[in-house]
């Protein structure tokens, strides 16, 4: 009998150290879910749009900024995925510079700071690249909104929950002139 329950507890400690494994999935590169909200530390900013971040357990995600498009910094922006900036050497190095601006303030704001990571409710979790895909909340507000709404960023050509609202404050940030918006006018 003893030795019954000594395999049935040991049998259930198992399960429940498994099952506390399960919880955890997402953070250790699982099948993240739709809608759901993670909370990590940033760890590094690739650039504008791309964060590294570590979980509580110490697993690591490479996320990319869910709905939106900073300049480029690694490799040379392409023009023409920015509306009526040229595509001349001003406009290039005007995007350029645009990337390692927006760059700075997401580095300035999130560098080694806590963050909330919201999955769409219904988009995709993952890119191409198999990065997870989310909107960055810091301090209670929508890192991808803000760059998005100061001129940082466009709106990427994807489907979320909160585009319209992204589109809005991209047609205000363009008419305004404001961050990368004025490199249409680069010559």
């Amino acid at each position: 009998m003893f030795q019954t329950r000594t395999a049935v507890l040991a049998v259930c400690t198992l399960t429940l150290v498994g099952l506390a494994g399960c919880s955890v999935s997402v953070e250790l590169g699982g099948s993240p879910q739709q809608g759901e909200t993670l909370e990590a530390t940033v760890t590094d900013v690739v650039d504008g749009d791309t964060i590294d971040v570590r979980f509580a357990n110490g697993s690591t995600e490479t996320v990319r900024l869910l709905g939106i498009d900073t300049p480029e910094v690694h490799v040379e922006t392409q023009p023409d995925e920015f509306e009526g900036v040229p595509d001349t050497k001003s406009g290039r190095a005007c995007l350029r510079d645009a990337g390692k601006n927006a760059s700075s303030v997401v580095e300035q704001q999130l560098d080694g700071e806590r963050v909330t990571i919201r999955l769409d409710h219904g988009g995709d979790t993952r890119g191409g690249y198999g990065r997870l895909l989310g909107i960055v909340v810091h301090e209670n507000h929508s890192v991808n909104y803000d760059l998005i709404e100061d001129g940082h960023a466009r709106l990427y050509d994807t489907d979320f929950s909160e585009r319209d609202r992204y589109a809005e404050a991209e047609r205000e940030a363009m008419a305004a002139g404001r961050g990368l918006w004025q490199c249409r006018s680069a010559s």
